[in-house]
């Protein structure tokens, strides 16, 4: 069989020629992205360690982190935080390099913890519960449940957990609900309706400013938690050394998005 011949090269050999300059253009696309997103952690890690002393100079300058990251740009100070506040800290928070939100966190305060509240024999028991909260903010209402199985739970007259949410199973049962606090006293209601014998606890958190530590970060390439390679988080915590944290401590640390 005669090969066919074009301007001197057969057509075997210019397929493997087509070959082999695909095959280059895919190695060097491939070196080309690992060195973009090589930089971009890099980028990322700096802005995240400058961002991180800003939040510092915050502490030093107020006693406590701010709640929210936007607040270092505020010129007035956040509520808590009116005492020493020294800003803008700077004019405007940074997109990570993957063009996401930097993620920051610091852990909850607990502004309200009750007892045990058990169900004893006759009619549904009734407690009334009181707390002040100086920032009408958004909190969390969590109920640890032991077997109640109807219970009405108010806040400042507002029913926020109903009986059809209970259950016996799991032991404990969970029960998290989003809740709007006032400046002020804060009332919480119970009516407990249930076999003698079982109990639930009620505990109410919330972000305010605090002195503990704090946790910033960026969810990389993919901009969603966990991940490996160039997804990897990249989150640092005020109050570990090193302060970057490796991927396998972050699982308790960071929930999703």
């Amino acid at each position: 069989m005669k090969k066919i011949n074009i301007k001197g090269f057969t057509i075997v050999e210019l397929l493997v020629a087509i070959g082999v300059f695909i095959l280059l253009c895919l190695i060097s696309f491939s070196l080309v992205r690992q060195v973009i997103e090589r930089a971009k952690i890099a980028s990322a890690k700096a802005e995240i360690s400058q961002i991180s002393a800003l939040l510092e100079m915050v502490k030093h300058d107020t006693g406590v982190y701010p709640v929210f990251l936007s607040d270092l740009t505020q010129k007035t100070p956040p509520s808590g935080q009116q005492q020493g506040w020294q800003g803008p800290y700077i004019n405007s928070i940074p997109l990570d390099p993957w063009d996401n939100p930097y993620v920051y966190q610091i852990p909850p305060t607990t502004l309200f913890s009750s007892p045990p509240l058990p169900r004893s024999s006759g009619p549904p028991e009734e407690d009334t519960y009181s707390f002040s909260d100086t920032y009408a903010q958004q909190a969390t209402l969590e109920i640890e449940n032991y077997g109640i199985t109807s219970a009405t739970i108010y806040l400042n007259g507002t029913e926020v957990v109903s009986p059809s949410e209970f259950k016996k199973n799991p032991d404990p049962q969970i029960i998290n609900v989003n809740v709007n606090l006032i400046n002020g006293q804060n009332n919480v209601f119970t009516i407990i309706a249930s076999k003698p014998g079982e109990n639930l606890y009620i505990s109410i958190s919330s972000d305010i400013p605090t002195s503990q530590y704090f946790i910033l970060g960026s969810y990389g390439a993919d901009g969603e938690s966990g991940g490996t390679g160039f997804n990897a988080d990249i989150i640092w915590q005020s109050n570990v050394y090193p302060n970057f944290l490796t991927s396998g401590q972050l699982a308790n640390i960071i929930p999703n998005p």
